[in-house]
Order: C-alpha cells, then sequence, then structure tokens
C-alpha cells in the first residue's frame, strides 16, 4: 500500500559538551595561558616621575588657596581637597604598580614654628616621594606624596 509508506522519525541529534577531569572544556584546555609576569623593579621610564608629581602638588595647591584667608572651619574641608585632587591627578600620570598616598598639612601663620619628621621603610631603587611648600599672609600648607612600588 502506497498510503501506508513507514515513517521513520529522526532523532535530533543532541551534541554533548565533553568536559574533562578538571572541568574546562576541551576548547579551553587547548588554549595555553601566558606565564605570570612578575615584576620586581619598574621599567625604563616607568619610575616614580618626581618633578611632575611636584609641579602637580604645587599647581593644585594655588588653585585651591590662592587669595584665601586662614579659616579653622574651611582648613580641614582644604586640606582634603587638595589632598584628593593631588592623588587624582597623580594617577592620571599612569605610573603603573605604584601605590600613591597624599599627606597635606594646612596651618595658619602666626609667627610659630613646626618640625615634621617622616619615616618609612622602602626600596630606595622603587620608592620616592615629592614634596611642595604653599604659603600666602595666613596659611602654611605643605603636601607630600609617597610612590611605593608594588612587587
Amino acid at each position: 500500500m502506497a498510503d501506508e509508506e513507514d515513517v521513520v522519525e529522526e532523532e535530533p541529534q543532541v551534541q554533548e559538551d565533553r568536559v574533562s577531569e578538571s572541568g574546562l572544556s576541551p576548547v579551553d584546555v587547548e588554549k595555553t595561558l601566558a606565564p605570570p609576569k612578575y615584576e620586581v623593579r619598574p621599567g625604563l621610564g616607568e619610575k616614580f616621575q618626581a618633578q611632575n608629581v611636584r609641579d602637580i602638588i604645587l599647581s593644585t595647591m594655588q588653585e585651591q588657596l590662592m587669595g584665601r584667608q586662614y579659616r579653622s572651619d574651611q582648613a580641614p574641608r582644604w586640606a582634603q581637597s587638595i589632598s584628593n585632587a593631588v592623588r587624582q591627578r597623580v594617577q592620571d600620570l599612569d605610573m603603573k604598580r605604584y601605590k600613591i598616598l597624599v599627606q597635606t598639612i594646612l596651618l595658619e601663620m602666626k609667627g610659630a614654628g613646626i618640625k615634621c619628621g617622616q619615616r618609612c621603610i622602602w626600596d630606595p631603587e622603587t620608592d620616592d616621594y615629592a614634596d611642595e611648600l604653599f604659603r600666602n599672609d595666613t596659611i602654611y600648607c605643605y603636601t607630600i606624596v609617597y610612590g611605593v612600588y608594588m612587587y
């Protein structure tokens, strides 16, 4: 009988994703990974740029403090804004693998002296700092930026 042809249903082909014992598919296993890079020293031209950082510090302090008189209620906010602006601008220099630390001291000029000291343990071949001072009739501002190379 021509009407009663045997209809054979085909089973849909299912592709099995074979997973190796490590949990990676064969495609992932075939790719070779690049060996890890261990950088213990910055490359030539990648060291802390102290002169550029000094220029940033000085210009930022001048922008923030030029023409202002010391006010004890505003001094903490000014110091914080100087530190944040300097840190952001120094990070824009894109010195790879450097941790940037910024400290700003803002005082009123009343004729008294000040002594500051810092002590750090670091590698003198890779780590460095830059500092600048801003003074006017009523404000004394000292900002220091540390660049510590992260091994």
